[in-house]
């Protein structure tokens, strides 16, 4: 087709240079809103008031019920606070010297390898098809945590889709409890997001371990030991010279604290039977900037379960105690390992 004046007149391009070269120097027109709102004894404020206000956001504490506040003497000690977003520095040996863990095999307990003996030849087909459900058949989309490079930090990945890490514990655990069967479900309760504080002396420092619990399971008989508490096994105990346990921990200036349950003393379900814990690397980051290793996610994860345990024990025994008339036990999901506390 020639390109004649005639079509160049009802080219689009120009309609679009047109409208544009017209439309922005439109006028604003005054309407007679606020005369017509005066007359009538409104109450008129400027918008920009609100505008340019900085909000407040004041985090509302749910699923967790505030004990009385602990007793502890931080006027003379060093208070340091351990939060949902904080790693170790040195990871799993730290995490051992600050709660004074000892690290046991990682192999099932014996009084466990006993009970999986006779397995039903249905469970392994049970169990294939409860982890493509949970993790694979779902129709969940939502963003996910941004993937980095360590070697290249400034280069920015396509942002993925799918289906988040809570979600994919939530379901699978439905799925589990469907194959134990109501007679172990109906004795065992799951709280999402329940938030845990404690505190803790140890030697002059008083450690305070604030942190959420993404998916936690509670049950209303506690777990048996996994080892026995009696025998006298000798475990070597990290050391971390020249540096201190305490290190990359925040330090506060507060008097009291106040210690966080998600579950009433009275309750029938209060002894904490499994924690499951999800890793976000985009909230989850080290001090130094540097990417977070898998040692470090481990003892975080260490870390959740030590507090776990604390905090049930102070709820059963009271704030004040020593020594654990029987000792606790909690599973966590994160990776395999078998833990033992002292006390």
């Amino acid at each position: 087709m020639k390109f004649t004046q005639l079509l160049y007149k009802q080219h689009i391009g120009k309609a679009k240079r047109y409208v544009w070269q017209h439309q922005r120097e439109r006028k604003i027109v005054v309407s007679k809103a606020e005369q017509i709102l005066k007359s009538m004894n409104f109450l008129l404020q400027d918008a920009t008031e609100f505008i340019l206000r900085n909000p407040k956001t004041e985090f509302i504490i749910e699923n967790s019920i505030a004990l009385k506040e602990s007793t502890l003497d931080v006027n003379s000690k060093n208070y340091l606070v351990f939060e949902d977003y904080n790693v170790l520095q040195e990871g799993v040996p730290q995490a051992l010297l600050l709660t004074k863990t000892v690290k046991l095999n990682d192999e099932l307990p014996e009084k466990i390898q006993k009970l999986i003996t006779d397995i039903p030849k249905n469970i392994n087909n049970l169990s294939k098809r409860s982890v493509y459900t949970s993790m694979i058949y779902d129709a969940q989309q939502v963003k996910l945590p941004k993937l980095k490079d360590p070697e290249r930090p400034a280069w920015v990945f396509p942002r993925v889709y799918g289906i988040t890490s809570t979600r994919k514990i939530n379901k699978f655990l439905q799925l589990c409890e469907s194959l134990c069967g109501l007679n172990d479900a109906q004795y065992k309760s799951v709280i999402h997001d329940g938030l845990l504080s404690t505190c803790i002396g140890k030697e002059d420092n008083v450690l305070k371990f604030s942190l959420k619990m993404d998916i936690m399971m509670m049950s209303s008989k506690p777990l048996a030991p996994i080892a026995d508490i009696n025998i006298d096994n000798n475990f070597d105990i990290p050391d971390l010279y020249p540096l201190h346990y305490t290190i990359g921990l925040s330090k506060l200036d507060i008097d009291s604290s106040k210690l966080l349950y998600p579950i009433t003393m009275d309750s029938p379900l209060m002894n904490v039977h499994t924690i499951f814990i999800n890793h976000n690397p985009e909230e989850v980051k080290n001090l130094t900037e540097l990417p977070v290793t898998e040692d470090q996610i481990h003892a975080r994860s260490m870390i959740k379960s030590f507090s776990a345990a604390a905090i049930c024990a102070q709820q059963k025994f009271g704030l004040s105690v020593k020594e654990l008339p029987e000792p606790i036990v909690a599973v966590r999901w994160t990776k395999f390992s078998f833990l033992c506390v002292s006390t």
